[in-house]
């Protein structure tokens, strides 16, 4: 999967709309999409999606409660609906699909999860599956969307890298391709709808459940990902509006780890000297908190409470030395959900502008129901894929 473009051909079982709706509700927040007055570009709006605003408020009710804290509302705004019909053909499709590349093993099982459904879930409509591996690079995935809209494909999924990737974008609406976001945002209205996780959601969570654990006072360090990702941004934005809300929360730190467990472990070793007695962490990421057990085991000290992800490496770490954290996931087969809706587009059916996938919620307390001790420490939990599939990946 390191060649610029590789071509799958889908064929295996029947098609069943739903199958993958993940009970509806990473690289994003849902603000963006719900405070939106009006999605311009070439698509045109029908409409508010009361469904999946439902769903999205369910979501942050729900998943305060999971933690043990007091529910809460998500911005204010409704989602739109994008009227399809100008999109809807026979089938089967040829469809696009500009990944980020399997960098790391949440992305290669997001795109494995992808490959999977066209192949078994939705074989009846898919063609084939265009695949453009940007390998993390942002400047080459700009390329790879320009050479799969070359190829005239129905319908376009991309997971952004960056900005830069909004002129083809546009380009590929502008051709009558429908655009499906999946996993991050761009700026632009050239999409029909967004498929992701709500990071403002996530940071929020993650934020409230230090305070909680700090009892609203107390010093914490906080790590991100990489500068710039939505995933990363987004998160942090929202951490930092919830830390606002607690004057007795000294933040004695922010630092960047690239989603790398060696940085992170380097990071946490520089900052523990600096501050030797930190009350808690944030952290966006499962990966970091590695390396920040690392460091903490290291210079013997007691491991504090920290947010994180349910990565399964992560989770052995933390059962083994008596971690206390909450993990609020970031699932990877939510591809799954963006090739449904690209799919749906291509039959004319509406598409809420924002499409919120449910996630893993919970907290040490509830490890032994996550955590796999027979798979590898880059598995991510619960896993969707099914055995065989995992074993051939080596992650289980």
């Amino acid at each position: 999967m390191s060649a610029p473009r590789s071509i799958l051909t889908a064929k295996a079982n029947q098609r069943s709309k739903g199958a993958f709706i993940l009970a509806v509700i990473l690289i994003s927040g849902a603000c963006s999409d719900v405070r939106s007055g009006g999605a311009g570009g070439n698509v045109e709006t029908q409409g508010q999606s009361a469904e999946e605003k439902a769903n999205l408020d369910q979501a942050w009710s729900e998943d305060f409660q999971k933690l043990g804290l007091e529910a809460q509302k998500p911005p204010a705004g409704d989602i739109e609906m994008v009227n399809t019909k100008k999109y809807a053909k026979d089938g089967p499709y040829r469809i696009a699909f500009a990944s980020q590349g399997p960098t790391n093993s949440w992305a290669l099982s997001y795109d494995e999860t992808l490959q999977l459904a066209a192949e078994t879930t939705f074989d009846d409509d898919v063609e084939e599956i265009l695949y453009a591996d940007a390998n993390g690079d942002a400047d080459k995935q700009v390329s790879d969307i320009e050479d799969l809209v070359a190829q005239q494909p129905d319908a376009l999924i991309v997971t952004p890298l960056g900005s830069a990737v909004k002129a083809p974008i546009e380009r590929a609406a502008s051709q009558g391709i429908p655009v499906i976001l999946c996993t991050g945002k761009v700026d632009t209205d050239s999409y029909v709808t967004r498929v992701d996780r709500d990071n403002t959601l996530n940071g929020t969570l993650m934020a409230e459940w230090v305070a909680d654990q700090v009892n609203a006072r107390g010093d914490i360090i906080m790590l991100s990902g990489i500068p710039g990702v939505p995933t990363a941004v987004d998160r942090l934005a929202a951490a930092r509006e919830v830390f606002k809300r607690y004057p007795d929360i000294k933040i004695l730190g922010h630092e960047y780890t690239n989603w790398s467990p060696t940085e992170s472990k380097k990071i946490m070793e520089s900052l523990l000297v600096k501050f030797p007695n930190v009350d808690a962490i944030w952290s966006d990421s499962g990966i970091n908190d590695i390396g920040v057990i690392q460091a903490y085991i290291e210079a013997g000290k007691e491991i504090p409470p920290m947010s994180g992800e349910p990565l399964n490496g992560f989770l052995r770490m933390a059962k083994e030395h008596d971690v206390p954290f909450a993990a609020i996931g970031y699932p990877p087969y939510h591809s799954e959900r963006c090739l449904q809706a690209a799919l749906d587009t291509l039959h004319g059916e509406p598409q809420p502008r924002f499409i919120n996938v449910d996630a893993a919620v919970f907290t040490d307390r509830q490890i032994d129901q996550y955590y796999d001790p027979q798979c590898s420490d880059d598995l991510w939990v619960p896993a969707e894929l099914p055995v065989p599939k995992l074993k051939e990946l080596n992650l289980c």
